[in-house]
């Protein structure tokens, strides 16, 4: 199987973590999250790094070396998502929840551009 559909597969299940650990955070009271959603987002966390790794470690041929450079996105991303999650757990912040929403949107316009790319292979 290719490394690039191997990858979006897993960049799909990170949103589907993210949206699930979003869920289920926002259906508990503030003060009482627990970790069920922390878990669940930094499950997202590794299958996330995981599509990178395989990004990455695609050949650089293709249109400018596109595999790649939506590896080096994501991780760069992932790497802002995880030291904010790291440095501002708990409590409101707004700032943090901005630089964390922008995060996740980087993610996902590299996810739809890699979709974009191996559709475009298909057609060709």
């Amino acid at each position: 199987m290719d490394r690039r559909r191997t990858a979006l597969v897993l960049l799909l299940l990170f949103a589907l973590c993210s949206g699930v650990a979003i869920v289920v955070s926002g259906s508990r009271p503030g003060s009482e999250q627990g970790l069920a959603p922390a878990l669940v987002q930094f499950a997202g966390y590794a299958l996330a790094l995981g599509a990178a790794v395989l990004l990455l470690a695609s050949p650089g041929d293709g249109p400018v070396g596109a595999p790649r450079r939506v590896g080096g996105v994501v991780l760069a991303a992932l790497l802002v998502l995880v030291l904010l999650d790291l440095v501002a757990a708990g409590g409101p912040n707004i700032g943090a929840g901005l630089v964390h929403l922008v995060g996740l949107v980087v993610i996902m316009v590299a996810t739809v551009r890699l979709a974009l790319g191996i559709a475009g292979e298909r057609a060709a």
